[in-house]
Order: structure tokens, then C-alpha cells, then sequence
């Protein structure tokens, strides 16, 4: 299902960007602080932040990527979750 929304991330908890599974995400950090980003298979949160992109303060990633290549190490990844060590705000478009 497309989306193109703002997401609320909870502190310290693996929040879910995606609500479908997708092949490449449009993400903007819309803090004043770093989070983190991770792609998964299936709508399972990540236990860890190996692999993970440190996404800076107000830094994005352009839908032009694919999952595959921002997370070329997890095979079929199709969805996408952030962290951070404070409540934050993440502007995300995919279909």
C-alpha cells in the first residue's frame, strides 16, 4: 500500500517505516539528532542494530535505491524500520 507520511518513533523501540512490503523507500531524519535505519524480510523488528544506516539530522535517502542496494546484505529485504534513542519524527514515501 503507498504511503507518504510522517512516522512517530518510539525511544529506544524498532519502529516500523513501511506498511507494505516495498523495493525502495524515500526517508528523512526530521530530528536534531542521529537514528538508524534497517532493512528486514517480513514484518519482523530487528533484535540489533548490525547493518544498520546512522541517518544524521535532517539527512534523507532518495527513493532511487533500491533495498537491495541499502541492504545488500539481507536478501529479499521488503521492509524498513527506524531507531532512536529519543521519541523522533521520520518522513517517509514509498509504494
Amino acid at each position: 500500500m503507498p504511503q507518504n507520511a510522517t512516522v512517530a518513533v518510539s525511544a529506544r523501540t524498532w519502529t516500523q517505516l513501511t506498511n507494505a512490503d516495498v523495493s525502495a523507500i524515500r526517508v528523512q531524519n526530521l530530528n536534531g539528532y542521529p537514528i538508524e535505519i534497517k532493512g528486514t524480510v517480513g514484518a519482523v523488528a530487528p533484535t540489533t542494530d548490525a547493518g544498520a544506516l546512522v541517518l544524521a539530522a535532517g539527512q534523507a535517502i532518495a527513493a532511487d535505491l533500491t533495498l537491495a542496494q541499502l541492504f545488500p546484505g539481507v536478501s529479499g529485504a521488503n521492509r524498513v524500520y527506524a531507531f532512536s534513542d529519543a521519541p523522533a519524527l521520520v518522513s517517509v514515501s514509498h509504494v
